[in-house]
Protein backbone atom coordinates (compact mmCIF):
# COMPACT_ATOMS: atom_id res chain seq x y z
CA UNK A 1 0.00 0.00 0.00
CA UNK A 2 1.32 2.93 -1.25
CA UNK A 3 1.68 5.81 1.73
CA UNK A 4 0.18 9.43 0.05
CA UNK A 5 2.29 11.33 2.02
CA UNK A 6 5.64 9.92 0.86
CA UNK A 7 4.01 10.42 -3.14
CA UNK A 8 3.22 13.91 -1.84
CA UNK A 9 6.45 14.97 -0.68
CA UNK A 10 8.19 13.46 -4.15
CA UNK A 11 5.89 15.62 -6.14
CA UNK A 12 6.90 18.92 -4.05
CA UNK A 13 10.65 17.29 -4.39
CA UNK A 14 10.04 17.05 -8.30
CA UNK A 15 8.62 20.43 -8.90
CA UNK A 16 11.41 21.73 -7.68
CA UNK A 17 13.73 19.98 -9.93
CA UNK A 18 12.08 20.67 -12.81
CA UNK A 19 11.88 24.82 -11.54
CA UNK A 20 15.61 24.40 -11.20
CA UNK A 21 16.67 23.51 -14.52
CA UNK A 22 13.89 25.79 -16.02
CA UNK A 23 15.85 28.46 -13.92
CA UNK A 24 19.35 27.55 -15.07
CA UNK A 25 18.26 27.28 -18.83
CA UNK A 26 16.68 30.48 -18.70
CA UNK A 27 19.29 32.37 -16.67
CA UNK A 28 21.28 31.58 -19.96
CA UNK A 29 18.70 33.81 -22.14
CA UNK A 30 18.71 36.47 -19.59
CA UNK A 31 14.91 35.39 -18.63
CA UNK A 32 15.17 33.79 -15.07
CA UNK A 33 14.27 37.27 -12.72
CA UNK A 34 14.29 37.28 -9.28
CA UNK A 35 13.94 32.82 -9.37
CA UNK A 36 17.51 32.58 -10.24
CA UNK A 37 18.45 33.61 -6.78
CA UNK A 38 15.74 31.76 -4.72
CA UNK A 39 16.45 28.35 -7.21
CA UNK A 40 20.37 28.20 -5.88
CA UNK A 41 19.43 29.36 -2.31
CA UNK A 42 16.93 25.62 -2.58
CA UNK A 43 20.33 23.55 -3.45
CA UNK A 44 19.88 22.22 0.42
CA UNK A 45 15.83 21.31 0.03
CA UNK A 46 15.42 19.29 -3.90
CA UNK A 47 17.78 16.80 -3.80
CA UNK A 48 18.03 16.02 -0.26
CA UNK A 49 14.40 15.67 0.09
CA UNK A 50 14.64 13.24 -3.18
CA UNK A 51 17.19 10.96 -1.61
CA UNK A 52 15.79 10.63 1.73
CA UNK A 53 12.47 9.49 0.19
CA UNK A 54 13.86 7.17 -2.27
CA UNK A 55 16.54 5.82 0.52
CA UNK A 56 13.13 5.74 2.93
CA UNK A 57 11.66 2.78 0.05
CA UNK A 58 15.09 0.79 -0.41
CA UNK A 59 14.91 -1.53 3.02
CA UNK A 60 13.01 -4.42 1.78
CA UNK A 61 14.95 -3.99 -1.69
CA UNK A 62 18.25 -3.97 0.14
CA UNK A 63 16.99 -7.26 2.33
CA UNK A 64 16.87 -9.22 -1.14
CA UNK A 65 19.51 -10.92 -2.40
CA UNK A 66 22.59 -9.46 -4.70
CA UNK A 67 20.97 -10.77 -7.67
CA UNK A 68 17.75 -9.75 -6.81
CA UNK A 69 18.96 -6.45 -6.52
CA UNK A 70 20.42 -6.00 -10.01
CA UNK A 71 17.98 -7.70 -11.60
CA UNK A 72 15.06 -5.46 -10.26
CA UNK A 73 16.46 -2.28 -9.96
CA UNK A 74 20.01 -2.01 -11.19
CA UNK A 75 19.07 -3.41 -14.47
CA UNK A 76 15.94 -0.94 -14.63
CA UNK A 77 18.08 2.30 -13.50
CA UNK A 78 20.83 1.77 -15.72
CA UNK A 79 18.97 0.96 -19.04
CA UNK A 80 16.47 4.38 -18.60
CA UNK A 81 19.38 6.31 -18.22
CA UNK A 82 21.31 5.13 -20.86
CA UNK A 83 18.50 5.38 -22.83
CA UNK A 84 16.92 8.81 -21.89
CA UNK A 85 21.11 9.69 -22.25
CA UNK A 86 20.76 9.22 -25.57
CA UNK A 87 17.93 10.29 -26.50
CA UNK A 88 18.55 13.28 -24.81
CA UNK A 89 21.57 13.79 -26.35
CA UNK A 90 20.40 13.02 -30.12
CA UNK A 91 17.24 16.01 -29.19
CA UNK A 92 20.09 18.63 -28.24
CA UNK A 93 22.14 18.35 -31.39
CA UNK A 94 19.37 18.65 -33.64
CA UNK A 95 18.80 21.95 -31.49
CA UNK A 96 20.27 25.72 -32.76
CA UNK A 97 23.15 26.57 -30.23
CA UNK A 98 23.23 22.96 -29.05
CA UNK A 99 26.00 22.53 -27.01
CA UNK A 100 29.16 20.67 -28.34
CA UNK A 101 29.54 16.95 -27.72
CA UNK A 102 25.98 16.33 -28.96
CA UNK A 103 25.49 12.48 -29.45
CA UNK A 104 28.93 11.57 -28.73
CA UNK A 105 29.01 12.71 -25.19
CA UNK A 106 26.22 9.81 -24.82
CA UNK A 107 29.91 7.50 -24.96
CA UNK A 108 31.22 9.32 -21.64
CA UNK A 109 27.65 9.38 -19.79
CA UNK A 110 29.16 6.08 -17.58
CA UNK A 111 31.79 7.79 -16.23
CA UNK A 112 30.84 11.40 -16.45
CA UNK A 113 27.13 11.49 -15.41
CA UNK A 114 24.69 13.37 -17.34
CA UNK A 115 23.88 16.93 -15.48
CA UNK A 116 20.11 16.35 -16.56
CA UNK A 117 19.81 12.45 -15.50
CA UNK A 118 22.25 11.93 -12.73
CA UNK A 119 19.68 10.53 -10.03
CA UNK A 120 19.08 7.94 -12.03
CA UNK A 121 22.93 6.80 -11.77
CA UNK A 122 23.50 7.96 -8.26
CA UNK A 123 20.79 5.71 -7.00
CA UNK A 124 22.05 2.62 -8.69
CA UNK A 125 25.07 3.39 -6.98
CA UNK A 126 23.79 4.09 -3.65
CA UNK A 127 21.54 1.26 -3.75
CA UNK A 128 24.54 -0.72 -4.41
CA UNK A 129 26.91 0.36 -2.19
CA UNK A 130 24.04 -0.03 0.36
CA UNK A 131 23.56 -3.73 -0.26
CA UNK A 132 27.31 -4.07 0.10
CA UNK A 133 27.41 -2.98 3.37
CA UNK A 134 24.31 -3.35 4.81
CA UNK A 135 25.67 -5.90 7.26
CA UNK A 136 27.63 -3.05 9.02
CA UNK A 137 26.77 -1.04 12.26
CA UNK A 138 24.24 1.55 11.00
CA UNK A 139 26.37 4.77 12.79
CA UNK A 140 29.20 3.36 11.28
CA UNK A 141 28.00 3.64 7.53
CA UNK A 142 25.51 6.69 8.20
CA UNK A 143 28.82 8.24 10.35
CA UNK A 144 31.17 7.60 7.14
CA UNK A 145 28.53 8.73 4.46
CA UNK A 146 28.15 11.70 6.77
CA UNK A 147 32.04 12.82 6.74
CA UNK A 148 31.47 12.00 2.66
CA UNK A 149 28.96 14.60 2.13
CA UNK A 150 30.13 16.78 4.30
CA UNK A 151 33.31 17.82 3.00
CA UNK A 152 31.75 17.82 -0.28
CA UNK A 153 29.44 20.17 0.26
CA UNK A 154 31.48 22.12 1.88
CA UNK A 155 33.71 21.88 -1.24
CA UNK A 156 37.09 20.85 0.45
CA UNK A 157 37.39 17.65 -1.90
CA UNK A 158 35.69 17.66 -5.69
CA UNK A 159 35.68 15.27 -8.69
CA UNK A 160 35.58 18.80 -11.09
CA UNK A 161 32.82 17.00 -12.16
CA UNK A 162 29.51 18.85 -10.77
CA UNK A 163 27.22 15.24 -11.13
CA UNK A 164 29.64 13.55 -8.90
CA UNK A 165 30.51 16.14 -6.75
CA UNK A 166 26.37 16.18 -5.87
CA UNK A 167 26.38 12.33 -5.87
CA UNK A 168 28.73 12.42 -3.20
CA UNK A 169 27.26 15.56 -1.51
CA UNK A 170 23.81 13.94 -1.03
CA UNK A 171 24.98 9.89 -0.08
CA UNK A 172 24.24 10.64 3.11
CA UNK A 173 20.69 11.67 3.23
CA UNK A 174 20.23 8.17 1.00
CA UNK A 175 21.95 6.02 3.52
CA UNK A 176 20.02 7.65 6.99
CA UNK A 177 16.57 7.04 5.34
CA UNK A 178 17.66 3.40 4.43
CA UNK A 179 18.68 2.86 7.80
CA UNK A 180 16.17 4.75 9.56
CA UNK A 181 13.10 4.11 7.87
CA UNK A 182 10.94 1.95 9.95
CA UNK A 183 11.04 4.74 12.31
CA UNK A 184 10.60 7.90 10.09
CA UNK A 185 7.82 6.01 8.21
CA UNK A 186 6.00 5.62 11.81
CA UNK A 187 6.62 9.06 13.22
CA UNK A 188 6.10 11.54 10.16
CA UNK A 189 2.41 10.66 9.53
CA UNK A 190 1.85 11.96 13.00
CA UNK A 191 3.06 15.73 11.89
CA UNK A 192 1.39 18.46 12.80
CA UNK A 193 0.89 21.71 11.18
CA UNK A 194 2.57 23.15 13.94
CA UNK A 195 5.46 21.07 13.58
CA UNK A 196 5.97 22.23 9.82
CA UNK A 197 5.40 26.12 10.47
CA UNK A 198 8.23 25.13 12.99
CA UNK A 199 10.51 23.30 10.87
CA UNK A 200 10.08 25.79 8.19
CA UNK A 201 10.66 28.85 10.12
CA UNK A 202 13.85 26.76 11.27
CA UNK A 203 15.20 26.13 7.84
CA UNK A 204 14.55 29.57 6.16
CA UNK A 205 16.37 31.36 9.63
CA UNK A 206 19.41 28.98 9.58
CA UNK A 207 19.80 29.32 5.98
CA UNK A 208 19.10 32.81 5.79
CA UNK A 209 22.03 32.91 8.47
CA UNK A 210 24.53 31.25 6.59
CA UNK A 211 23.84 32.96 3.81
CA UNK A 212 23.92 36.25 4.09
CA UNK A 213 25.96 36.32 7.95
CA UNK A 214 28.13 33.44 7.91
CA UNK A 215 29.19 31.11 4.96
CA UNK A 216 27.46 27.76 4.14
CA UNK A 217 30.65 26.39 2.68
CA UNK A 218 31.67 25.27 6.89
CA UNK A 219 31.82 21.79 7.22
CA UNK A 220 29.11 19.70 7.73
CA UNK A 221 26.81 23.10 7.70
CA UNK A 222 25.43 21.66 4.32
CA UNK A 223 24.22 18.53 5.75
CA UNK A 224 22.58 20.35 8.51
CA UNK A 225 20.23 22.70 6.37
CA UNK A 226 19.35 19.66 4.43
CA UNK A 227 18.67 18.17 7.20
CA UNK A 228 15.93 21.03 8.67
CA UNK A 229 14.50 20.59 4.68
CA UNK A 230 14.03 16.89 4.67
CA UNK A 231 12.09 17.30 8.00
CA UNK A 232 10.03 19.63 6.66
CA UNK A 233 9.28 18.31 3.06
CA UNK A 234 8.05 15.04 4.76
CA UNK A 235 6.13 17.19 6.85
CA UNK A 236 4.47 19.27 4.75
CA UNK A 237 4.18 15.78 2.33
CA UNK A 238 1.96 15.04 5.62
CA UNK A 239 -0.01 18.06 4.92
CA UNK A 240 -0.44 18.02 1.56
CA UNK A 241 -2.15 14.50 1.50
CA UNK A 242 -4.67 15.75 3.81
CA UNK A 243 -6.18 18.42 1.70
CA UNK A 244 -8.00 16.98 -1.44
CA UNK A 245 -7.63 19.79 -3.36
CA UNK A 246 -3.62 19.08 -3.42
CA UNK A 247 -4.13 15.58 -4.54
CA UNK A 248 -2.62 16.82 -7.82
CA UNK A 249 0.74 17.17 -6.32
CA UNK A 250 0.54 13.69 -4.71
CA UNK A 251 -0.16 12.37 -8.51
CA UNK A 252 3.25 13.81 -9.61
CA UNK A 253 4.58 12.04 -7.12
CA UNK A 254 3.65 8.57 -8.46
CA UNK A 255 5.11 9.82 -11.68
CA UNK A 256 8.71 11.14 -10.82
CA UNK A 257 10.15 8.89 -13.45
CA UNK A 258 8.94 9.81 -16.53
CA UNK A 259 8.55 13.86 -15.02
CA UNK A 260 12.37 13.48 -14.38
CA UNK A 261 13.78 12.33 -17.99
CA UNK A 262 11.55 13.84 -20.29
CA UNK A 263 11.47 17.34 -18.83
CA UNK A 264 14.61 18.44 -19.96
CA UNK A 265 13.84 18.50 -23.80
CA UNK A 266 11.10 20.75 -23.51
CA UNK A 267 13.20 23.03 -20.99
CA UNK A 268 16.73 22.94 -23.15
CA UNK A 269 14.58 23.50 -26.55
CA UNK A 270 13.42 26.73 -24.97
CA UNK A 271 16.61 27.83 -23.99
CA UNK A 272 18.00 27.02 -27.46
CA UNK A 273 15.63 28.77 -29.08
CA UNK A 274 15.72 31.71 -27.25
CA UNK A 275 19.54 31.82 -27.52
CA UNK A 276 20.79 35.03 -29.61
CA UNK A 277 17.41 36.46 -29.74
CA UNK A 278 18.05 40.92 -29.20
CA UNK A 279 14.56 40.82 -27.04
CA UNK A 280 13.57 43.47 -24.87
CA UNK A 281 12.08 41.71 -22.29
CA UNK A 282 9.44 43.30 -20.19
CA UNK A 283 9.56 43.95 -16.55
CA UNK A 284 8.68 40.91 -14.84
CA UNK A 285 8.86 38.50 -17.59
CA UNK A 286 11.34 36.11 -15.42
CA UNK A 287 8.65 35.73 -12.84
CA UNK A 288 6.34 34.35 -15.12
CA UNK A 289 9.00 32.25 -17.70
CA UNK A 290 9.97 30.02 -14.90
CA UNK A 291 7.25 29.03 -13.76
CA UNK A 292 5.00 28.78 -17.41
CA UNK A 293 8.13 26.68 -18.40
CA UNK A 294 8.21 24.81 -15.54
CA UNK A 295 4.59 23.92 -15.85
CA UNK A 296 4.69 23.37 -19.48
CA UNK A 297 7.53 20.72 -18.89
CA UNK A 298 5.48 18.97 -16.40
CA UNK A 299 2.70 18.61 -18.45
CA UNK A 300 4.52 17.20 -21.40
CA UNK A 301 6.02 14.61 -19.47
CA UNK A 302 2.84 13.69 -18.10
CA UNK A 303 0.67 13.46 -21.00
CA UNK A 304 3.81 11.64 -22.39
CA UNK A 305 3.61 9.07 -19.96
CA UNK A 306 -0.27 8.64 -20.54
CA UNK A 307 -0.06 7.96 -24.29
CA UNK A 308 2.90 5.59 -23.93
CA UNK A 309 2.52 3.67 -20.51
CA UNK A 310 0.33 0.44 -21.18
CA UNK A 311 1.23 0.91 -24.43
CA UNK A 312 4.78 0.94 -25.92
CA UNK A 313 7.15 -1.14 -23.36
CA UNK A 314 10.76 0.26 -23.29
CA UNK A 315 10.87 3.85 -23.30
CA UNK A 316 9.79 4.14 -19.34
CA UNK A 317 10.41 0.78 -18.23
CA UNK A 318 13.06 -2.23 -19.18
CA UNK A 319 11.85 -3.81 -22.75
CA UNK A 320 11.38 -7.43 -21.46
CA UNK A 321 9.76 -7.46 -17.93
CA UNK A 322 10.19 -10.90 -17.08
CA UNK A 323 13.97 -9.46 -16.61
CA UNK A 324 13.19 -7.26 -13.62
CA UNK A 325 10.20 -8.91 -12.58
CA UNK A 326 10.02 -8.96 -8.96
CA UNK A 327 10.04 -12.66 -7.77
CA UNK A 328 8.73 -14.34 -4.18
CA UNK A 329 11.45 -15.08 -2.46
CA UNK A 330 9.41 -17.03 0.41
CA UNK A 331 10.32 -20.56 1.88
CA UNK A 332 8.20 -23.32 0.04
CA UNK A 333 5.93 -24.32 2.42
CA UNK A 334 7.02 -27.16 5.01
CA UNK A 335 6.22 -31.17 4.04
CA UNK A 336 2.81 -32.14 5.70
CA UNK A 337 3.51 -33.62 9.05
CA UNK A 338 1.83 -36.21 10.93
CA UNK A 339 -1.92 -36.45 10.48
CA UNK A 340 -1.52 -34.28 7.61
CA UNK A 341 -0.64 -31.06 9.78
CA UNK A 342 1.99 -28.20 8.58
Amino acid sequence: MRETWIDSARGLAIVLVVLFHAVINLDLVGLAGPWSRLAYTLDTFRMPLFFFLSGLLAPALLARPLREVLRTRCLNLIYLYLLWCLLLGAFRALLPHSPPGGVAAVARVLVEPNVYLWFLYSLCLFTLVGWLTRRLPAWLVVGAALIVSAVFAAGLVSTGDVPWDKTFRYWFFFVLASRAAPGVRSVVPRTRPVHVVGLGVAYVVVLGFFLYVADDRIIFVRPMLGLLAVAAGCGLGVMIARIPALGFVRHLGTRTLPIYVVHAFPITAAAALLTGRDVDWPPGAGLVAVPLLTLVAIVLALALDRLITGRVRGIFDFPIPRWTAKRDLAMPPAPAGRGGER
